[in-house]
């Protein structure tokens, strides 16, 4: 079973990346493909997932939710660490400080997830993440743009407001007062949502494509144990700490699943947007991504 599901990730990669090569899959058209998994059909697959939901302790859930928030306000001084011990160049280190606390959770956590655990976890997982897009558009925006603040409070809360995070909140609300959503809804929902898982990876295989893998990996040296850190030394270290507050199965396994993804794409993006760190945030985002397909049937292996 395990092996039929690297197969069927691995795969949908291949297809992204061959349909790259032979210009049907432009960059062009994957921006607009990430629009449409990130505001359609991911927030109908995280409503749909709670119809597949089973926790009989529901202040286990509220726990979970605030070790996830916990991860997150802890990741901003554990990136800040990392870069000082490794002697990042001064010019550098906000961009790898993000390639610390961002991993690529919508286009990557989410199917892996649901391939161990199946699309309940969908739910899981966008509680886990809640503090995801809050600590993007103020800490994460201020490391690439130069701004003391980042976004100030009216930009920042345009943009934490998506589809993607109003589906999350809807789905904490409508799972604590136990509302059944009518079956031919869920099925309706459930139909285009399940394109989510893979079409991210057939997305993730095209973004490959789109860049010389020669040069990414002849760049700077330190991206590559940036590269085990997050691949690597992270997910362990979330296993530890999960097992250590008493969670276990699904729950911790979420947890390692965000902290073993590769550099969410966002950081490329943002330090696109600003025009400063482009190539650096690139070349992190594509490296990991593409050691991901190493660490991650381990991942399945060992979870699964």
């Amino acid at each position: 079973m395990i092996i039929i599901t690297i197969c069927k990730l691995l795969l949908a990669m291949i297809v992204g990346y061959y349909l790259n090569k032979k210009d049907v899959f432009s960059v062009e058209m994957c921006q607009k493909l990430s629009f449409f998994i990130v505001n359609i059909t991911m927030p109908l697959l995280i409503i749909t997932s709670l119809g597949d939901v089973e926790i009989s302790n529901r202040g286990e859930l509220i726990g979970f939710i605030l070790v996830g928030a916990g991860f997150y306000a802890a990741l901003p001084f554990l990136a800040k660490l990392i870069v000082f011990v490794t002697n990042v160049n001064r010019e550098d280190k906000p961009v790898y400080e993000m390639f610390y606390i961002f991993s690529n959770n919508m286009f990557m956590g989410y199917p892996v997830a649901a391939a161990i655990y199946g699309n309940s976890c969908i739910f899981h997982l966008s509680m886990f993440n809640l503090g995801f897009n809050l600590l993007y558009y103020t800490y994460g925006i201020r490391c690439v743009s130069g701004q003391k603040d980042g976004l100030k409070g009216g930009q920042a809360l345009r943009r934490m407001v998506n589809p993607g995070t109003v589906a999350s909140l809807l789905a904490i609300v409508v799972f604590f007062i136990d509302l059944q959503m009518p079956a031919a809804v869920s099925e309706i929902c459930g139909y285009v949502g399940n394109v989510s898982s893979p079409l991210s990876m057939v997305i993730i295989g095209a973004n490959i494509g789109a860049y010389s893998l020669k040069s990414v990996f002849a760049d700077d040296r330190k991206l590559y144990f940036m590269s085990f850190i997050r691949l690597a030394v992270m997910p362990i270290a979330a296993y530890g700490v999960m097992t250590l507050l008493g969670f276990s199965g699904i729950l911790r396994g979420i947890a390692v699943v965000t902290m073993g993804m590769p550099v969410a794409s966002l950081v490329s993006m943002g330090c696109s947007e600003y025009g400063i760190y482009a190539r650096l945030g690139s070349a992190g985002v594509v490296m990991t991504t593409v050691l991901s397909l190493v660490t991650i049937p381990i991942l399945l292996i060992i979870l699964g």
